[in-house]
């Protein structure tokens, strides 16, 4: 089983019904999170998921829609009895960044903090490590801003033959491409609508707009795609959003809500 819960699918303003992007992976072996946003506690309880069953924690970057309910996930950490420690991976500047705000809301959290299995990233090159047993997870830095460096994930399930990219707040990279060639979902940032939102450049502010994702999703020669960080403008425009990235994408593109549910291996 390979289970991928869209657990937030808007941006740092999302639109009505839509909470801040992150997504949840589940495997016999795993619970993994992407992104832990402001409400990402309520968000996982609405999908049905235990907070506290979470085993492993992937933050791309420091932006608070991807790190402020990480606090919450803290506490709870606390008081949930689990055999193994929460994994987190992240640079140090976000796990100093996470560190320091549980510690100042959440102080009786922070005995449980030094207790995390902390796998610091590099800002940088090509890296991977086992997160269980025939999961890999691999990360680069990709094409975001230079005062906010933004990881791109790849997570590969080698028993399963399966694999999930993850782009967050990023302008079109040519390295996340790389990193997600082949993949069977590409999970990839559509904060804008080239169609909607014509006078506005994604690139400037180190984000894509849908025709985009579907350009690297093409390059990486991904299976499927899932268009997510939906702002105001774009969030109720599903059929806009698929065809600006038909444009150049010519697999299965979703566009998925809150809550949506995807088994990979059952597709």
């Amino acid at each position: 089983m390979i289970e991928v819960t869209f657990i937030g699918t808007g941006s740092a303003m999302p639109p009505p019904g839509r909470g801040n992007t992150c997504f949840t992976v589940r495997t016999e072996k795993l619970l993994f999170l992407a992104d832990a946003g402001p409400t990402v506690y309520s968000d996982l309880q609405r999908a049905n998921i235990d907070p506290g069953q979470i085993d492993a924690v992937f933050l791309s970057h420091g932006h608070a829609d991807h790190i402020l309910g990480f606090p919450q996930l803290a506490l709870l950490a606390k008081f949930a009895a689990k055999a193994k420690p929460l994994q987190v991976y992240c640079t140090t500047t976000v796990r100093e960044t996470v560190s320091e705000i549980t510690r100042m809301t959440f102080p009786e959290a922070r005995d449980i903090v030094q207790r995390f299995q902390w796998i610091e990233l590099a800002e940088g090159p090509r890296q991977s490590h086992e997160v269980a047993d025939d999961i890999h997870l691999t990360t680069e830095l990709v094409f975001g801003p230079p005062y906010m460096p933004v990881l791109g994930l790849r997570l590969d399930f080698f028993s399963k033959g399966v694999s999930i990219a993850f782009s967050a707040d990023t302008a079109p990279s040519d390295t996340f491409a790389s990193l997600a060639t082949g993949c069977d979902l590409l999970i990839h940032e559509a904060s804008f609508s080239a169609t909607l939102q014509r006078d506005v450049s994604p690139q400037m502010v180190f984000h894509s707009d849908a025709r985009q994702a579907g350009q690297i999703a093409a390059r990486a020669k991904a299976k499927r795609l899932a268009l997510v960080h939906l702002s105001q403008l774009n969030g109720n425009h599903r059929r806009v959003l698929t065809a600006e990235a038909a444009e150049n994408f010519k697999g299965l593109i979703l566009v998925p809500d809150d809550g949506d549910v995807i088994q990979l291996d059952k597709i």
